[in-house]
């Protein structure tokens, strides 16, 4: 099984250098789709140099204007940290996750995110994501140069590809296929970012949702339905659901300006 539905985005990165240099790490490990969430100082000759045998890499990169845009066909997103809260996040080394990416590539568009060299993702931006990836590195000095970081990953996806042989393909779906995505078709970013709107929506006219908990409790919503990997199937369930919770809030407050207790 090859990596050619395996997608790198680079959000907001700040050096053209380390753009090229990316491509580079990117082109040794077989990767070659490359995506730029507005590019800070992008300087193309500067990128080129530094990709030196990957300008075919660069020469197919897509631009976006926002990560949702850059993941939006993409069944499994996984972002990157190097934070020392990433475990809260459920972050995973690029080895332990390797295998589940390659099986989700089987039948998905699959994106692996990078944030700006100085900070990294945004929480908002690793909301988005399903999984998140954290490279192990030594205490004294656990900082890695954004090239590095792609290069760690994108080796060991390599080698996860290389030992699966194609047999995630061939796999039949299941429940043990059903974390990674196995043959299954996972239902796309933007789709489950439409599920969490409605969601949140919805909770909120309940009033499960206010303003003191609203980002924290849809942040712990979207690791658990992230965990789950949800195809179209079980997303539209969700969707169903919201509606339905929107449809007896807008009751329940239609009979209370009518001065009716609502029907249960």
């Amino acid at each position: 099984m090859g990596l050619e539905r395996v997608r790198v985005v680079l959000v907001r990165p700040q050096h053209a250098g380390n753009v090229g240099a990316a491509a580079r790490a990117m082109k040794n490990m077989g990767l070659e789709r490359l995506v730029l969430v507005a590019p800070q100082h992008w300087d193309p000759a500067q990128a080129t140099t530094m990709a030196v045998h990957a300008a075919d890499v660069l020469a197919r990169l897509r631009r976006a204007e926002s990560l949702a845009e850059a993941i939006a066909d993409c069944g499994l997103v996984v972002g990157t940290s190097g934070r020392a809260t990433a475990t809260q996040l459920g972050a995973l080394s690029p080895r332990t996750l390797a295998p589940e990416i390659v099986a989700a590539s089987a039948t998905n568009d699959v994106a692996l995110v990078f944030g700006p060299e100085d900070h990294g993702l945004s929480n908002d931006d690793l909301a988005r994501c399903q999984r998140v990836v954290s490279i192990p590195t030594a205490d004294a000095y656990g900082s890695l140069n954004l090239a590095q970081a792609v290069l760690v990953c994108a080796y060991e996806f390599l080698l996860a590809a290389a030992a699966d042989g194609g047999t995630a393909a061939a796999a039949p779906t299941g429940a043990a296929a059903h974390g990674g995505g196995g043959t299954r078709t996972l239902a796309a970013s933007e789709r489950l970012e439409l599920m969490y709107a409605k969601l949140e929506t919805a909770l909120r006219a309940i009033g499960f949702l206010h303003r003191d908990n609203a980002t924290p409790m849809m942040r712990a919503l979207r690791r658990t339905l992230g965990r789950a990997a949800l195809d179209e199937q079980e997303a539209a369930v969700f969707l169903g659901l919201a509606r339905q919770i929107a449809w007896v809030a807008t009751a329940r407050d239609k009979a209370l300006v009518e001065g009716k207790a609502p029907e249960r």
